[in-house]
């Protein structure tokens, strides 16, 4: 009788990746089970791709989800936005409709018969789920042991987490890998009236066709855009998915462009702001449109208060 083969085992440190199809099960409601399952499976393989050439090992593949893991954090956090960048391709048929969110952990991980466990495995999941479509959302021991400046640079607090078995909180950071070199305060650019002089911003209001949505001051990701999962939908052949976003940080409202076509804003005083890849802080009044100049006859303006 020949004896079982012994189960290889052992400790590596490394990063620990899931990233998963955001909005699935709405895919499969919308476009009925083979579509979708083609559809997530295609997207799968590129994800799958992705991280092979930043060297990560692919464990297995969970459903809409894949985990990986990679020895270096710096090809970890560039594999990710190569994902996120790739997803933004409208022309591939791979990727048209699907969005990726991404969660990250580093640290010791129990490697067995190539597959992975562990605090780190576990930690990696509950960011994952933390994550909104197109984000990337890692610890801070990745944000603070990353190299690269360009990846060190756009690391930015994002939320707290309670792990259980753990006296402290566990920070959880966002990676900004939407070209932010290219972003610019435009409030403080512009020869309009300064929004400085407004105090805090609690509260930022939104009037789209007759329908008001009140956004808090702790929001981290508000996104406009003809995108089934946006908090905000506008349809429009000048619309893209993710068009912009809105995020609450210092005390202010920033509003993001991160369209082909740009976003329009004017406001009470009557001053014409144009936004492409850029930011604008949000203050008093006015109107955003996406896509095309203001008009505020058109039904798919949005109308703003911040205060």
């Amino acid at each position: 009788m020949k004896e079982k083969n012994s189960v290889a085992r052992e400790t590596i440190n490394c990063v620990v990746m899931f990233a998963d199809v955001a909005g699935s099960t709405a895919m499969y409601e919308n476009m009925g089970d083979d579509l979708a399952r083609e559809r997530i499976s295609k997207a799968l393989n590129t994800l799958i791709s992705i991280s092979r050439r930043h060297n990560g090992k692919l464990v297995k593949t969970i459903g809409d989800e894949i985990l990986v893991y990679f020895s270096d954090i710096d090809m970890a956090v560039f594999a990710a936005k190569a994902i996120q960048e790739a997803m933004e391709d409208d022309r591939a048929p791979e990727t048209v409709g699907i969005s990726i969110r991404i969660g990250m952990q580093y640290g010791s991980t129990i490697l067995e018969n190539d597959d992975v466990f562990g605090d780190t495995v576990n930690v990696a999941a509950r960011i994952s789920s933390m994550a909104k479509a197109r984000q990337i959302l890692c610890t801070q021991e990745i944000a603070f042991m990353v190299k690269n400046a360009e990846l060190s640079n756009n690391m930015r607090p994002y939320d707290r987490l309670r792990v259980k078995g753990r006296n402290e909180h566990l920070d959880v950071y966002l990676f900004g890998w939407e070209e932010e070199e290219d972003l610019t305060n435009m409030a403080t650019a512009s020869s309009f009236t300064n929004p400085a002089r407004y105090d805090q911003a609690q509260n930022l209001t939104l009037t789209h066709t007759d329908k008001t949505y009140v956004i808090p001051k702790d929001t981290t990701s508000y996104f406009l855009g003809r995108g089934k999962d946006c908090e905000l939908i506008v349809k429009g052949d000048l619309i893209s998915r993710y068009h912009s976003k809105i995020e609450h940080r210092r005390g202010k409202f920033i509003l993001t462009d991160q369209s082909t076509n740009g976003t329009f804003l004017r406001t009470a005083e009557g001053q014409d702001i144009f936004l492409r890849r850029e930011e604008f802080t949000v203050f008093g009044s006015g109107y955003i449109s996406l896509g095309k100049k203001v008009d505020i006859g058109d039904p798919d303006v949005i109308h703003f208060i911040c205060e």
